[in-house]
């Protein structure tokens, strides 16, 4: 559980984020934050996660000093702990000074320490892309949908478009195929481009699900 309540003692933005993976509310002390729990929350390799996880307390100028990293994530067989921070506060010798003390505490543990910076957050489109698709998480699918895509996707000799895929299975209402598709999207069940350009019905989708196994003698 985290170690402590957040604030807005510093102006910013605070609230919960309903996650789907770890199915509670998140809090967040910042927007920034907020939008790199949209990436966790979506990020298949990520297994894990938690805010305001642990305090790690040091010495300086004859002080006892706390500091309390934003996020401790598990996956892909890492703990990393992270700091969500602007680009231009990173380099601030509080800061730095707060980092060194991280890594070296992460370190001590077979941990990663990392710093992500709004730039790197909110680079390009994926970040608006998952923000779409989140939109659609929750949302009841029936199996025989499921199935329609499923052929849709082996049947058909080049990619599809979201468009075109969502014509084919709903031809009367293509807009419940496409909000259907973008659920399957987001729990990677279909492969989109989420870096590249926006979402939109000229996206081409592909199969996520695994390749037949061939049978071992």
């Amino acid at each position: 559980m985290p170690v402590r309540n957040v604030s807005n003692r510093g102006g910013s933005v605070i609230g919960r984020f309903p996650s789907i993976k770890m199915e509670r509310m998140i809090a967040f002390e910042s927007l920034l934050e907020r939008d790199f729990i949209y990436l966790l929350d979506y990020d298949a390799r990520v297994e894990w996660f938690e805010e305001q996880p642990l305090t790690i307390e040091y010495e300086h100028e004859a002080q006892t000093l706390h500091y309390t990293p934003d996020f401790h994530v598990i996956g892909a067989g890492q703990q990393v702990v992270v700091e969500c921070k602007p680009k231009r506060f990173v380099e601030t010798p509080d800061n730095q000074r707060k980092f060194a003390v991280a890594r070296a505490w992460c370190a001590a543990r077979g941990w990663e320490f990392r710093v992500v910076t709004d730039q790197q957050i909110r680079a390009g489109h994926r970040l608006s892309n998952i923000k779409r698709l989140t939109q659609y998480a929750r949302l009841s699918l029936d199996p025989v949908f499921r199935y329609r895509v499923n052929v849709m996707l082996q049947d058909a000799p080049d990619p599809l478009t979201l468009q075109a895929l969502a014509q084919a299975i709903e031809a009367t209402d293509p807009d419940r195929a496409m909000a259907g598709l973008l659920h399957l999207a987001f729990h990677h069940q279909l492969d989109l481009a989420l870096d590249l350009a926006p979402l939109s019905g000229q996206t081409l989708v592909a199969d996520r699900r695994p390749a037949p196994q061939a049978v071992q003698p």
